[in-house]
Formats: structure tokens, sequence, C-alpha cells
């Protein structure tokens, strides 16, 4: 059985925590995956194109928050928008 959890966040929703893992092209997309430590337990996050962006920056060992901040409309399609704060002093 698969205890993994992973985020799935409704829009302004926040997760806090501390990136312990960046894993390259994983599941069936091919997307980075990024696991944080919360609370005592692992919360997977899956890559997007502006995720990914702002996670170029991280380290393991930083202690962030993540905010999904909802979809922003392009051309002819939408795409998951998210902001970074990093915790570290």
């Amino acid at each position: 059985m698969n205890d993994e959890k992973y985020w799935n966040p409704k829009e302004n929703e926040e997760l806090c925590g501390i990136l312990i893992e960046k894993l390259p092209n994983k599941g069936k997309y091919h997307s980075n995956l990024y696991k944080l430590k919360c609370d005592g337990e692992i919360v997977n996050v899956w890559g997007k194109k502006q995720l990914d962006a702002l996670m170029r920056v991280v380290n393991i060992g930083d202690k962030i928050i993540l905010k999904y901040v909802g979809n922003m409309e392009f051309d002819d399609y939408y795409m998951k928008r998210f902001e970074l704060e990093i915790l570290n002093e």
C-alpha cells in the first residue's frame, strides 16, 4: 500500500516545510518531484513550469513556504502560479 502524501492545493493554500529532496524526471510526465518534511511527515510536490523556476534557488535543508495562488491565463492555456518564501535566517 502506498502511503505517500501528495500536495493537491486549493487556491491560496500554503505548505510550509523543509526541502529534503529534489528528484528530476519522475512519473509518467517526467516532472520534477520535491519532497518536503512538514510537521513530521513527508509531502510530495509535483513540479510545474513556474514552480520549477522558483525552486531552482532552494537548497536541500531550506525551510520554505509554498503558496498556490491560482491559475494564470495565457494565449490558449492556463498555468498554475505559486509564490515561494525561503525562511532561513
